[in-house]
């Protein structure tokens, strides 16, 4: 706002300084004179050319300063850019894998970073997965196994303090403990309550019972089902509470009582089906300061435990609830695969009638199982049973012939 006056001056002292040296000589004649005002008029001139060239760089190096806005997605341009690379094709098998995911028997890889989890709807071949960014940054992204394989960024998600922050592409923002992905968008979980982001759709929002919490890892699909994991809160340490429950642990190992640490919440009616699954199943135990007895037993000073889905030498922590129950959607409606009663059975459930069945069992435990579910819904199941294998091809089909056979007798 000072430059015009600034020039002024300038521009006055250059010409009293012509002046001077012209005041200071004899009388000019008619062409001195008309020289001078030439010298002047020049002057003046460049001046000015030097002043306009100096505001030009002003200008432009301001306006370079400042950063470009990045555009925000309205909620119909995401679900556009989803619905673009789902395609018209049938639904391919989708396999969870150590390092990430496989479609199609192939592995999918995310060229911007590692795939860390994923939630998949079999029925439709809808995948939301995380992969880690920069920093300690999660990026979501959505992909069809029925369309193109081309992955849609839904958003991005940050964790400082214990806290994690979730913003979508759309600019929507949500804060809590955990999030995880759904088979169509981004689940947001606190203690007590969670939020679900779906493009297109906005946020819902659900509470949990008193004495509960969402479960931090979801193994199964939210967004097909319409189910949650929680988990009972542990009593407090030392507390009377806390002693009483170790010894109802006992029991439930034994397989004398049954155990109440988990059940599947539906987020719309509130309906629950208690699984039969300890919350002190989960920790995994180090074990420090160990001296040899014999060929069989070391005899140890000191124990650590924390919790972890995969042990030191990264095998499965069986006991870990992530491992012990599956939920997803079928063309008979939801079922769950839990394995209860300890280790020793392999009950398949019907979410909407909280009706169970043992499709496996053994008396000694079952000492790890794996899941897979085709395109078309079946579910099949193939258990380690101490030094054998036991496999069912359907799931569903031996729960049904279960029930039948106890109801004829």
């Amino acid at each position: 706002m000072h430059r015009k006056p600034l020039l002024s001056v300038a521009i006055a002292l250059g010409i009293a300084a012509v002046s001077g040296c012209a005041s200071q000589q004899p009388p000019m004649t008619p062409e001195q004179q008309e020289m001078a005002r030439q010298m002047q008029q020049a002057l003046i001139a460049r001046m000015q050319a030097g002043t306009n060239q100096i505001l030009a760089q002003q200008s432009h190096t301001g306006t370079q300063a400042v950063p470009a806005v990045q555009e925000v997605l309205s909620e119909q341009e995401l679900l556009e850019k989803i619905r673009a690379v789902q395609g018209g094709g049938e639904p391919v098998a989708i396999e969870r894998v150590r390092d990430g995911l496989r479609i199609g028997g192939r592995p999918y890889l995310d060229p911007e970073g590692e795939i860390i989890n994923f939630s998949a709807n079999a029925l439709t071949g809808d995948i939301v997965y995380a992969l880690k960014d920069r920093g300690d940054a999660i990026k979501f992204k959505y992909l069809s196994a029925a369309g193109a394989q081309d992955a849609v960024t839904i958003g991005s998600a940050t964790r400082d303090a214990g806290q994690v922050t979730f913003k979508s592409a759309t600019g929507q923002t949500l804060a809590g403990n955990d999030i995880v992905g759904t088979s169509v968008g981004v689940l947001v979980t606190r203690q007590g309550s969670a939020f679900h982001y779906v493009p297109g759709s906005g946020v819902d929002s659900l509470v949990v019972p008193d004495g509960y919490r969402v479960a931090p890892m979801q193994k199964g699909d939210f967004g097909s089902t319409g189910y949650i994991l929680i988990e009972k809160i542990p009593e407090e340490k030392g507390s009377l509470q806390e002693l009483t429950g170790i010894f109802s642990s006992l029991g439930e190992t034994v397989g004398l009582s049954e155990a109440d640490g988990y059940m599947l919440l539906h987020a719309e009616t509130g309906r629950t089906v208690k699984l039969d699954i300890s919350i002190d199943d989960k920790d995994v135990y180090e074990y420090s300061n160990c001296k040899r007895q014999n060929d069989f037993v070391n005899k140890c000073a000191d124990m650590s435990s924390y919790e972890s889905i995969y042990r030191k030498d990264g095998s499965r922590n069986q006991g870990h609830y992530f491992w012990r129950v599956d939920w997803m959607q079928t063309p008979q409606g939801p079922f769950a695969v839990v394995q209860e009663a300890g280790t020793r059975k392999i009950n398949v459930v019907n979410l909407e009638s909280g009706v169970k069945a043992t499709v496996l069992e053994r008396t000694l435990g079952i000492s790890s199982y794996n899941l897979y579910q085709a395109p078309d819904g079946t579910i099949s199941i193939n258990a380690q049973m101490g030094f054998s294998k036991q496999t069912i091809d359907d799931a569903i089909l031996a729960y049904e012939q279960q029930l039948t056979q106890l109801s004829q007798n």
